[in-house]
């Protein structure tokens, strides 16, 4: 497989843009005073057969991702076996497979004033690279927030665009209130634009991802 570039930089710097995060860290400040602690987590996401209210495609297993113990928000989605527990940290895991494709989870806390802002923020950021549109969206609340779904091109420009190509996003942000506290969680399924193969999968994946048990509305994907 080859060296992803983007996992290390630009996948970072896309933090900048305030939408489907990368990495976790909001901003170049964050960075540069909370240096990544690889490696917190033995434990890798593990599988599961239990049925969860979700239809898993054929083929795929639901999946809980290991965010470990800072992130009190349990997220879990469909993965196909050619989707491989590459590495993480604490509140964050990257998924990859043979294709140029990734999948990043994060969670973190936020300091936005409510899980609205959270998500305002984000829908106002995600796109705002010449270039790169929305092609569909849902949101809805849950148990002490909001989420937002959403499927759109990247232009090649984006910070998080695969290798500087033409890519397609895939992705969930949710605010969600635990204890006083705000966390984001954020899930980027990234693609170039021709990965077609990919990109079927992203849209088979997409509806499993649950937060907390509770299953997302899915925009229309096409």
């Amino acid at each position: 497989m080859k060296t992803r570039p983007l996992v290390a930089g630009a996948a970072a710097l896309s933090l900048l843009l305030g939408g489907c995060s990368a990495i976790r860290v909001t901003s170049s400040e964050d960075a540069a005073s909370k240096p990544a602690q690889v490696g917190i987590s033995d434990g890798q996401s593990t599988a599961s057969s239990e049925p969860t209210g979700v239809t898993i495609p054929e083929g795929m297993t639901e999946t809980t991702v290991e965010l470990g113990a800072e992130c009190p928000v349990e997220v879990s989605l469909a993965l196909g076996p050619d989707w491989v527990d590459s590495s993480g940290y604490e509140g964050y895991r990257l998924f990859t497979s043979d294709s140029e494709a990734l999948i990043t989870v994060n969670c973190y806390e936020d300091d936005e004033a409510s899980a609205k802002e959270l998500v305002d923020k984000s829908r106002e950021r995600m796109f705002s690279t010449s270039g790169s549109a929305k092609v569909s969206d849902a949101s809805g609340s849950l148990d002490g927030g909001e989420y937002w779904v959403v499927h759109g091109r990247l232009s090649a420009e984006d910070l998080r665009a695969v290798d500087e190509e033409d890519s397609t996003i895939f992705g969930v942000v949710a605010g969600v209130s635990v204890d006083g506290r705000l966390f984001k969680i954020a899930v980027d399924m990234l693609a170039q634009a021709d990965d077609v193969q990919a990109q079927e999968q992203f849209k088979q994946m997409l509806p499993t991802v649950r937060l907390d048990g509770q299953v997302l509305e899915s925009p229309e994907l096409r």
